[in-house]
């Protein structure tokens, strides 16, 4: 399939690796930017080997952020394997890594040092804890950082072991931030013709999400934690025990007077103090076991018909498995299938997002390791002799 993304011409030498810099990576790439994926000798980048589950040795792991992607094995700790880079820099627009801070100075290839080759590059950086302060070279992960900043005290009941957020909040919207960042350093290119270092980190952007959680937190000092479904700002809104699960239904403002109706309780619609949506979320406990004493009687899909006739926001609880079967998940197509060298017919997510006039993605599956390697450094004046050369010395590997 043929790139036809805004960002078609716009190409990207990628060296971020698990899962943070590489999703932000795709998310461009998504957007029809050319994507080189440079990839260390020997092991490559480590989600190649995340399971199981393993279709044909290939991971879920790695397929989920590395679509629209060629991969490229260069040994960086060799002289050549850095000139190799070197001689990419010139016609590409955009730098991306996330090693820990001074790495890439260490190699040759920091901003400064690739500014003076390509000065309207733009350069993106994605680090565990910034540049600056007393944990900027320590290693950091997803769980880490779910800790550092409070996420698993709050989804952890009182008591109870510490749970964290099983989606990959961290990584994944660090790298959202990070593909925005470049985006906004992209467009003040075309007015400007200037390049910029772009960065962000895991710490920066889990903050930057506790939002409304923060502002609580500055207000009276704390967050409660263990609400498990329970929005701590408003009531209802949650899961109710039913029948035989549980129902999630929303009723903010408004609509807690239909919300009353379905229930069958048109007199706490008139009740001044269950009327109150401050008052419901002081008194959330006592509250929910009213609801609860009525939910209780009815199955889940008896109250999403009833939650529907009174249009309320309401869903079920289902598996990820059910999720995917769901009539309303079917219908926005998000999965696609595709034809992979390795590991035959595959399912990954496409982007989520639909732009007019571009066919949705993703343009290719996902690379196998050092796939195109030979293919891009022929693409950017290496001759067949020096590609040989550079194989003999182990600075590049790969078909």
């Amino acid at each position: 399939m043929a790139r036809n993304g805004p960002l078609e011409g716009i190409k990207i030498l990628d060296f971020t690796h698990v899962l943070s810099g590489p999703f932000g990576s795709a998310l461009l790439g998504d957007l029809g930017a050319e994507i080189i994926k440079v990839e260390p000798p020997d092991f490559g980048d480590n989600t190649r080997y995340a399971g199981p589950p393993f279709q044909n040795g290939e991971s879920p792991y790695f397929f989920c952020c590395n679509r629209n992607k060629r991969s490229i094995v260069v040994d960086l700790k060799r002289p050549e394997g850095v000139e190799v880079i070197r001689r990419l820099l010139p016609g590409v627009d955009v730098f991306m890594e996330n090693f820990r801070p001074g790495v890439m100075d260490r190699l040759g290839l920091g901003y400064e040092q690739v500014k003076a080759i390509k000065p309207d590059l733009i350069y993106a950086s994605l680090t565990a804890f910034g540049r600056e302060g007393p944990y900027k070279h320590k290693p950091g992960y997803e769980v880490i950082v779910q800790g550092l900043t409070g996420l698993i005290h709050l989804t952890s009941p009182p008591g109870g072991p510490p749970a964290k957020i099983q989606v990959q909040l961290v990584d994944l919207c660090t790298g959202m931030f990070l593909a925005y960042a470049v985006l906004g350093a992209l467009y003040d290119r075309l007015a400007t013709g200037r390049g910029r270092r772009v960065e962000t980190s895991l710490l920066e952007s889990t903050l930057a999400m506790l939002a409304h959680l923060a502002g609580m937190c500055f207000m009276q000092g704390h967050v409660p934690n263990g609400l498990g479904t329970r929005n701590p700002l408003a009531m209802p809104s949650q899961a109710f025990r039913t029948k035989d699960s549980h129902v999630v239904v929303v009723a903010p403002g408004k609509s807690w007077d239909r919300f009353c109706a379905a229930l069958g309780q048109p007199d706490w619609a008139k009740d001044p103090d269950l009327s109150n949506g401050a008052y419901r979320v002081q008194h959330y406990g006592e509250v929910s076991d009213m609801v609860e004493k009525i939910t209780a009687a009815r199955t889940t899909r008896e109250w999403l018909d009833i939650f529907e006739a009174h249009d309320l926001a309401a869903g079920p609880i289902n598996t990820i498995a059910q999720a995917f079967e769901d009539p309303g998940v079917r219908a926005v197509e998000m999965v696609k299938t595709m034809a992979h060298p390795k590991a035959g017919e595959i399912q990954i997510l496409r982007e989520p997002w639909r732009l007019s006039g571009v066919e949705p993605g993703p343009w290719l599956p996902p690379p196998l390791f050092g796939q195109h390697t030979v293919q891009v450094l022929q693409e950017y004046g290496f001759t067949e002799s020096e590609i040989e050369e550079l194989k003999r010395k182990g600075a590049v590997t790969g078909l």
